[in-house]
């Protein structure tokens, strides 16, 4: 009796204050703000936080946090942000308020009058705004050099006489219409930080800035002739002085410096009546004298190619080493007698090309600049051409020069990307020394990475399910996890493809690879000498899964160290808990216990032990977190979403059950704060392949592209159950059922379920499975997909509109996982599409499928809604204009919030029906009368119109 009154004064107790929250509404979306950007200066005393809207329909701030006082500084509207090489200053630019912007377009205020964005300086030592310029285009500012920064600024306005001013308009930044050419064009700022002094450079086109050094180049562009650029210069920041490095041609573009500003090389083109035929050339300056390295035509070319425009040249990281890019002359028959309304229109489809002519469109602009890497050499004045037109892409560090690097071409295999997957190509190595190439790899699904040292790669072979090192002089393969009894692919994949490798963790300082298994990480020596070592030993014993961290940006495959200790990451698959620790003479040494939070989003500084990181729940948003000491304890820094207090929350919590046959799966339930376990509440369940490993994860209630949204549903009393799914070969549908309505049905038997109000969400796959699994089962009472394969028959030989790419693959090797193509598994293809199924329909459905969705063409939702009409099922299809597969445009994701959650208030709650479901939207309507308004009285059901 005594605990029984104690349970009601608990549920009592948080009904109460429950009950003084508010629960989340569609109008709420805009509240909440998101960590978009972060950055850790060099030394680690300044963090820079940008803080935006989720939504975009409001204002931001950015946040400057001082590790070494832990002040703090708060600006409005900030973004864009860089810190001063020396810590003294943090640049940044300001949006207009939300607002003003919002109303400018209302008023179709030009847009070249529309308020600008602002730039403004921050002064670390004194805590304040140094100082701002206003109409900001860009700024650039040195990554190593002090003191300076260049501002490009947008032309100034006309002055407005006797009209009322624009709100855009500030007085400083108006012109009259007698004003000089110079202040009718963007012009460029040289700013000082320390003096606050600036330097005007007038027509400015582009510029470009070393990491050091004390000079910069620039291009000016003349207004009067809107093709013809008037030069290229030198600005000395010791002297101001502006040197003229070239006047003499048409067009200077793809600006290239080397990072201490001694070298530069630029392209330009000479005079010419038509654009499209310009023909450029690559200029090169050092110690003020100008070089031309390649001309029209060009011997240091191979015969019949020319210069590539549409590639920037860059330096190697010691200067010795001009990168640039050529191509083949490419000659056209092209009648020239015929007007342009002469030329037929016509895609040629041969099947005997290597791309299909859709994939060959989505990649024109890829194709058409299409260009192979060359050099010239700084101090030998050699030229090396390093790649042709064998060899596709190239893999090496941009930031070294390396001797070998490595080559790879699909062109083999193109045709069979259609249907064969993972997708294969040839590997060479290639001396840079000479450009001579050399095979090393046939047919292999994974790209090999370049050794720190240049003299190995590594590479992961998907058929043989092994690592190994390839010695790049001698090019000679070594298996190096052969002796090992664990495997390094994924044990869990259940595509019918070969499985991927659990990853590669970066290089450690000694030039070892660091391998994952399911659990732990690896160390193998290059070499093959050694005996690879198990570094962290106890995951697989207490099903805990380690990564190790790379976090310097200029050295990508390297593995990060905290005071010379390897940085190791934890989770716990148990608990879905993430840790943190360092490896100390081989022992792991916690640094972050784990608890009942995921922590991601690691950033270091680069020249000391300062780190951020982000820390979230369900019930707690990833705010920003740093520690300067090592990690022996750490500040939240941020405040970023206070006002959810406010609000009706929930809680999550993990679910396992037993499939129909036997496999046990888990699952994630969330449920309202103040949870009653004797009510009954109305359940929404979504799934997509495998979600438990996301039980930490923060949801912000945002207006949704595709899904529900759990906070959203759980302040408004829904409970909402996310299965995990596993597959059998051929039987993506089955395998469905046999997951989630035995997970509901487990759900079910807890008794705070409503069994006569449960409905179903999904999106793409998950789309699919809804529209499946409604034509096999009256579990649900509504159900939305979003953007489902309704008939796999056709969908098999259709494209992916957004890659150009066959779906065939999908059906035969990935996610649909048939396992055969369509002749030899027609009865799959049959069995598994809704669209036959549709007659046994009693779920009234939603769906979601937009007229430009790149992934699923839009048609298969349309053969859905056509069947589902033609037998009068009830059914809904929302068709967003030029939308792609999940919804870009917040102004259609809060349309689609709105009216999922409506479709499912009138289901499962009893909610009356808004007009859109009952009387539909009328295309005259379109746009003017939305049809959210709820009909008077609620109905029991919304039965079929009759035809009249």
């Amino acid at each position: 009796m005594i605990q029984r009154l104690i349970t009601f004064v608990v549920i009592l107790s948080t009904s109460l204050i429950s009950a003084q929250k508010k629960t989340l509404t569609h109008a709420d979306y805009d509240l909440w703000k998101n960590i978009t950007d972060v950055k850790v200066s060099d030394k680690g005393k300044l963090i820079v936080s940008t803080i935006e809207t989720n939504t975009k329909r409001g204002d931001g701030y950015i946040e400057i946090y001082n590790t070494q006082n832990k002040t703090k500084f708060k600006y409005p509207n900030g973004y864009n942000t860089s810190i001063s090489s020396d810590e003294n200053y943090v640049v940044f630019k300001k949006r207009p308020k939300y607002q003003l912007t919002r109303k400018e377009k209302k008023e179709e205020v030009k847009k070249e009058n529309r308020t600008k964005d602002a730039l403004f300086i921050y002064d670390v030592k004194n805590n304040t705004i140094y100082d701002s310029i206003l109409r900001v285009k860009k700024y650039k500012m040195p990554k190593k050099q002090e003191g300076w920064l260049v501002v490009e600024n947008f032309k100034k306005v006309k002055k407005r006489i006797g009209k009322k001013k624009n709100l855009s308009e500030q007085r400083n930044d108006s012109i009259d219409s007698n004003a000089p050419m110079a202040f009718k064009q963007n012009y460029a700022l040289v700013y000082n930080l320390k003096t606050k002094q600036k330097d005007t450079i007038h027509q400015i086109k582009d510029f470009i800035l070393p990491e050091k050094g004390k000079t910069f180049y620039y291009t000016l562009k003349n207004k009067k002739d809107k093709q013809k650029d008037i030069g290229v210069y030198e600005y000395n920041l010791t002297s101001g002085a502006k040197i003229a490095i070239d006047t003499t041609k048409y067009i200077y573009d793809k600006l290239a410096v080397y990072k201490d500003g001694n070298q530069f090389v630029y392209l330009s083109a000479v005079d010419s009546t038509a654009i499209d035929s310009l023909r450029f050339e690559m200029y090169y300056y050092k110690n003020n004298k100008l070089q031309e390295l390649v001309n029209i035509p060009d011997k240091n070319l191979r015969e019949n190619w020319e210069l590539s425009k549409d590639q920037t040249p860059f330096f190697s990281d010691n200067g010795d080493r001009l990168y640039f890019y050529s191509k083949p002359k490419v000659v056209y028959s092209k009648d020239t007698t015929l007007l342009k309304d002469e030329i037929p229109q016509v895609d040629v489809w041969n099947w005997q090309d290597k791309l299909i002519q859709p994939e060959q469109k989505s990649k024109f602009e890829q194709l058409n600049k299409k260009a192979f890497l060359s050099y010239y050499n700084t101090k030998s004045n050699q030229y090396v051409h390093i790649q042709d037109h064998t060899i596709e892409t190239l893999n090496f560090d941009k930031n070294k020069q390396q001797q070998y690097i490595i080559g790879a071409t699909t062109s083999p295999y193109d045709i069979m990307r259609s249907w064969n997957y993972p997708w294969t190509k040839d590997y060479y190595v290639i001396d840079t020394n000479t450009g001579n190439k050399h095979l090393i790899l046939r047919n292999k699904g994974r790209q090999p990475v370049l050794s720190p040292d240049g003299q190995y790669a590594l590479h992961y072979d998907m058929k043989e399910k092994h690592w190994f090192s390839i010695d790049l002089p001698a090019l000679k393969k070594t298996n190096l996890t052969k002796e090992l009894d664990v495997a390094f692919y994924d044990e869990d994949d259940d595509h019918p493809s070969l499985p991927f490798p659990y990853g590669f963790g970066g290089f450690d300082s000694k030039g070892n690879a660091l391998i994952y298994d399911k659990f732990d990480i690896w160390r193998v020596a290059l070499s093959g000498k050694e005996k690879p070592i198990n570094l962290t030993q106890n995951g697989r014993k207490n099903n805990v899964e380690y990564r190790t961290k790379m976090l310097d940006p200029e050295q990508k495959n390297k593995a990060t160290y905290c005071n010379k200790e390897l940085l190791i990451t934890s989770f716990d698959k148990m608990t879905k808990a993430s840790g943190l620790y360092t490896l100390r003479k081989g022992k792991l040494i916690e640094k972050i216990r784990p608890s009942g939070f995921r922590i991601s989003s690691y950033k270091k500084a680069k020249n000391a032990e300062v780190y951020s990181y982000r820390k979230q729940n369900f019930t707690t948003f990833s705010d920003l977190y740093i520690t300067t000491n090592t990690f022996q304890n750490s500040d939240r820094i941020t405040a970023v979403n206070p006002h959810q207090k406010d609000f009706k929350w929930g809680t999550a919590e993990l679910f396992s059950w037993k499939t129909y046959d036997g496999k046990k799966l888990e699952g994630i339930i969330y449920k309202p704060e103040d949870f009653d376990p004797s009510k009954q509440y109305p359940l929404i369940t979504y799934f997509y392949e495998k979600r438990s490993d996301s039980y930490h994860d923060y949801h912000m209630p945002r207006p949704s592209a595709s899904i529900v949204n759990p906070s959203y549903l759980v302040s408004n009393d829904y409970i909402m159950f996310v299965p995990d799914i596993v597959y059998d070969e051929g039987k993506p549908g089955a395998s469905a059922y046999n997951c989630i309505v035995s997970g509901v049905e487990a759900l079910e038997e807890l008794g705070y379920i409503d069994r006569d109000n449960i409905g179903i969400q999904g999106q793409s796959w998950g789309g699919y499975q809804v529209a499946y699994l409604v034509t096999v089962t009256n579990k649900f009472k509504a159900a939305m997909a979003g953007a489902p394969v309704s008939n796999m028959t056709s969908a098999y030989g259709g494209i992916r509109w957004k890659s150009g790419l066959s779906r065939a693959f999908q059906y035969e090797r990935t996610q649909s996982r048939l396992g055969k193509n369509l002749w030899d598994g027609f009865d799959l293809y049959i069995e598994n599409s809704p669209l036959f199924g549709i007659p046994k329909i009693e779920t009234p459905l939603l769906m979601m499928h937009n007229d430009n969705d790149g992934a699923v063409p839009y048609y298969q939702g349309i053969e859905m809604f056509m069947g589902m009409r033609r037998l009068q099922k009830p059914v809904w299809l929302l068709v967003y204009n030029e939308e792609a597969h999940n919804l870009k445009k917040v102004k259609n994701k809060q349309d689609l919030s709105i009216r999922m959650m409506q479709f499912f208030d009138y289901y499962l709650k009893g909610e009356p029906a808004p007009k859109w479901m009952t009387k539909g939207v009328p295309r005259i309507q379109k746009g003017k009368d939305l049809g959210y308004g709820l009909e008077n009285t609620r109905a029991s059901s919304i039965m079929p119109s009759s035809n009249e």
